[in-house]
Parts: C-alpha cells; sequence; structure tokens
C-alpha cells in the first residue's frame, strides 16, 4: 500500500552522507529537535536553581552564630553574602516561602549592623575651638571630648553624608521607625544638609531615591505616601494643607496614640506615591509653605521643626512603618539672635529652646533606661514617641558652627548628641510601640 503523500519516510542518512533530505523530512525534524533544545534548558535551569537554594541554605547557616561578639566588618560582611544570595534568588523567581528564611537572616544581620554602627554622625566645620582627630572631637574651650561614628569636614560631600546613612532605607522597609535628626545652632548648616540646595540634594531627597531603588531591586509590593509638617510655637501645621496669614489652619491638627502606642496625627494630609518623582514633588510643596523669619543670625532661619515623613506599607503586612526626617529649629541664646525688643522672635527662640530641652530630656531617660519616659512634656516628643527607643531607629547629625562666637552653642549641642549616642535599642525584630514611659492621659 502506497505511502500517503507528506509523510516524510525516507530514512535519515547518515551525517557523513552527502545524501540530500527533502524539505519535508527537515520540516517533520523541527519539531523533534526543538523539543530536544528546551528538554536540555530546562535541566540547566533545574541546575542552577539547585545551586541558588544550596547558597541560600549555605549562607543561612554560615550566618546563624553572628551576633553582637562579631566585630563589624565580620557582621557587614554576613549582611552582604545573604543579600547577595537573595538577589540571585530573586533573579531566578524564587517563592517568597523559598526566600523567608535568609530574608529573616538578613534581617535581623541588617538590624545589628546599624546598632553596632551607631546612631549618631557629626557635621563639623574645622575651626579653631574643636580640634578632630580621627572620630574624637575637643572643645578646647571647656576641654571636653566626644568621641563619635562620624566626623565630616568641609571637603566632605553631600553624597559622602549620605553614604553614612543610606542603610536605614532598608531598615525602615524592614518595618522599624527611623528618625534622622539634623541639629545645631541657627546658621550651621542643617537645613543644607537635610534638604539640600538645587546644585546638591540633602539627605531627604538621596534618602527617597534609595527607598525607591530598593522597591524596585527586591520587587516589594509597598504603599508608600508623604506628609509634611512643621512644629511653630507648639502649635502643628500641615505643610501640604493651605495655611492662613497667621500659619493656622482650621481644622487644626491634633495627635492621639492608637491602641498599639502608634502616633496618630488626626487632619494630616498624607498623599500617595507610586512613583519616586511623585513623593519628591510632595515634599517640595511642602518645602515651599515653610515658614521662615530673620533674625540677626540668619536671614533665612528656620524658626520651626520641619518634619517630613514617609509612611510604609507591605502588601502581606498590617503595620505600617515611618522614615521621618526632622529638621530642628537652632537653638542658641536669646542674646545670640539679638530678638529681646522682637515680643513674636522672642517667643519663638523661647519654644524652640523649652521643646529641644523636652527631646534632651527623653534622648536622657531612654539612654538610662528609666521606666518613665517624658514624652508628654512637648508636642515635639509627643511627635517622635514611637520613633524615639524601643526598636525604633534614630541617626542624629548635629551641625557645628564655624563661628568661635558661638563656641557655647556649640558645645550645648555636642553634650546633647553625646546623650543620644548612649541610647541602646530593644530586641531587633520590629514591634508596635508600646506605652511605656506614657505618663498619664
Amino acid at each position: 500500500m502506497p505511502a500517503r503523500q507528506g509523510h516524510a519516510l525516507s530514512p535519515i542518512p547518515p551525517a557523513d552522507s552527502a545524501a540530500p533530505v527533502h524539505e519535508e523530512s527537515s520540516q517533520a525534524l523541527k519539531p523533534f529537535q526543538s523539543s530536544i533544545s528546551i528538554g536540555v534548558q530546562t535541566t540547566v535551569e533545574s541546575q542552577e536553581l539547585e545551586v541558588v537554594l544550596q547558597k541560600l541554605a549555605l549562607a543561612v547557616e554560615d550566618t546563624s552564630a553572628i551576633n553582637q561578639k562579631n566585630g563589624i566588618s565580620e557582621v557587614k560582611e554576613a549582611r552582604d553574602r545573604l543579600q547577595e544570595a537573595l538577589a540571585e534568588g530573586r533573579a531566578m523567581s524564587l517563592s517568597k516561602d523559598q526566600l523567608a528564611a535568609a530574608e529573616r537572616q538578613r534581617r535581623r544581620i541588617h538590624n545589628l549592623y546599624q546598632d553596632l554602627k551607631g546612631h549618631l554622625r557629626i557635621y563639623c566645620r574645622e575651626m579653631e575651638s574643636l580640634k578632630v582627630d580621627g572620630n574624637i572631637l575637643e572643645v578646647t574651650l571647656t576641654g571636653d571630648t566626644y568621641e563619635f561614628d562620624g566626623i565630616f569636614d568641609t571637603s566632605s560631600s553631600q553624597e559622602d553624608i549620605f553614604d553614612s546613612s543610606c542603610d536605614l532605607a532598608q531598615s525602615a522597609l524592614d518595618g522599624h521607625n527611623v528618625t534622622v535628626f539634623c541639629y545645631g545652632i541657627t546658621g550651621a548648616g542643617k537645613t543644607y544638609t537635610m534638604y539640600g540646595a538645587p546644585e546638591a540634594d540633602g539627605l531627604a531627597q538621596r534618602m527617597i531615591s534609595e527607598l525607591f531603588r530598593k522597591v524596585d531591586m527586591n520587587d516589594e509590593k509597598v504603599t508608600i505616601s508623604g506628609s509634611m509638617m512643621e512644629l511653630y510655637n507648639n502649635h502643628l501645621v500641615d505643610l501640604l494643607r493651605p495655611i492662613d496669614w497667621q500659619g493656622r489652619q482650621n481644622p487644626p491638627l491634633s495627635m492621639k496614640l492608637d491602641k498599639s502606642g502608634n502616633v496618630q496625627v488626626e487632619g494630616l494630609a498624607k498623599e500617595r506615591a507610586s512613583e519616586e518623582h511623585e513623593l519628591q514633588a510632595i515634599f517640595q510643596r511642602g518645602l515651599e509653605q515653610r515658614a521662615v523669619a530673620a533674625h540677626a543670625m540668619n536671614a533665612e532661619s528656620s524658626r520651626s521643626h520641619v518634619l517630613f515623613t514617609v509612611y510604609l506599607t507591605k502588601e502581606d503586612s498590617d503595620r505600617t512603618s515611618k522614615l521621618h526626617f526632622c529638621d530642628l529649629g537652632g537653638c542658641e541664646r536669646l542674646k545670640k539672635t539679638e530678638v529681646e525688643k522682637d515680643q513674636d522672635r522672642k517667643l519663638e527662640a523661647i519654644e524652640i529652646n523649652k521643646s529641644l530641652s523636652a527631646l534632651g530630656d527623653v534622648i536622657e531617660a531612654i539612654a538610662r533606661k528609666k521606666k518613665y519616659i517624658p514624652y508628654r512634656n512637648h508636642k515635639l516628643t509627643q511627635l517622635l514617641q514611637d520613633a524615639l527607643g524601643g526598636t525604633a531607629k534614630a541617626l542624629m547629625y548635629v551641625n557645628c558652627s564655624p563661628s568661635s562666637a558661638t563656641i557655647r552653642e556649640t558645645a550645648n549641642a555636642l553634650k546633647l548628641a553625646n546623650r543620644a549616642k548612649n541610647v541602646v535599642n530593644l530586641a531587633s525584630e520590629p514591634c508596635s510601640p508600646t506605652s511605656r514611659g506614657r505618663g498619664p492621659d
């Protein structure tokens, strides 16, 4: 019986045969050859997947004993190894369950690295009244010496400053509340360090970019929003809402603690941002409404505390972490500002000094592990109640003035900074703040 036309029944010639292969035969072989190719590729991918899984398991096992007794370089090496293994796992599209153990270990060691790294940086310009030797700073007028986690001189760039704190973006994504402070006398460069200038982005803008970079890199499912407010003469002002000529708003903002101990500001505008440029725009719009007042020390001095906050809520979590950028008002004596005859400016200076004193008292109480923490002594410390102490992270940049005439104010700022350095965090796993130290309602 003759074969049906179109079927390749002719034998396949040997490889060294010169006999031509019929077109029909060639077409019939293609699906078979293709299936062999796919089978080989799948095998190779399976082998690569197994290697990545083994690398993850080995990284978890080898870093399980890492703790506070290890040196900071060892801790950093362990963290970097886990991050590298996780990045390879994500590139291979491993599931969350397959990455879970390594991710938990990475979070623990990253948090440990932050604790060992320290929470205080000093931004200092060279001046006759301060001597710097490595991380040791001496106030020549008083003879006091301080050792800080980092000292930056006039040759340091904005990028150098940011590099010392960029890891805090990961801490915020891991669920910790994080606060970055800029503190010091008026005119020392606090606002420049925090918010930068048109030609040089500050910490806030760079941290926003870092947040979105990490979200994209790790394929995080996270909702991001931002708010900005200022505390002026003990009044809260929402910088994303219209402000009247007196700097007031209706209805006014008010604070409360929820059942979990998280600070909630009722009436505060929080705007969603799906892209980096959207959050940068929210930030810039808030800056445009900042209240500034001229006085003898600095014609552009802010007479308020400004708090820009980024809120992060992961898809698989019901907890929102906060990343605060707190540009504190300048600390100085009234005589230095020459505002005794200007009642409004005088009240501003008094209120700023009162709030900074309250912040110092809270830091002191946390550092000494007191049972009662005086958060309620001022609105500034009430605002930051869930971001100071506990498992929260706080980093402070103290800006030192180049003027020898203000050395006493600089010395006072360094004393508070030294107290802040003694704050020790609790357990590494992020948790909701408690009402510890709140005082009576």
